[in-house]
């Protein structure tokens, strides 16, 4: 049996506390940003959250609207051991800016 450690999200971006974080049972996208604490509400661009998956050996990702999600408009999507989710904001580095440029808001995801 996997220890509980081995079984993380990541959070970065525009968060408050952006870390690795325990998932313990089923987790959302939703649940995941609020551990980290929550959106920073002064540099989070609430309508591109990304999570980067690896699914079959290949990295993969699918950008989210958290607003969306928020007022019920968008399914809050399941979050596993392993996937790492950003925040996109104005201070995140180039290299995260144009991951994000690159992918059309989506919810299925593709290989990058």
């Amino acid at each position: 049996m996997k220890s509980a450690a081995g079984h993380i999200v990541t959070v970065d971006g525009a968060v408050k506390r952006a870390g690795a974080f325990p998932v313990l049972g089923k987790m959302t996208l939703m649940q995941a940003v609020a551990l980290a604490g929550g959106a920073d509400e002064q540099t989070a661009n609430m309508h591109r959250v990304a999570i980067f998956r690896t699914i079959d050996g290949q990295r993969q990702a699918a950008a989210f609207d958290l607003l969306s999600i928020q007022h019920g408009e968008m399914e809050d999507p399941p979050v596993y051991s392993g996937d790492v989710i950003i925040v996109d904001g104005s201070r995140i580095k180039d290299t995260q800016k144009k991951i994000f440029q690159a992918f059309p808001l989506l919810t299925i995801f593709r290989p990058f």
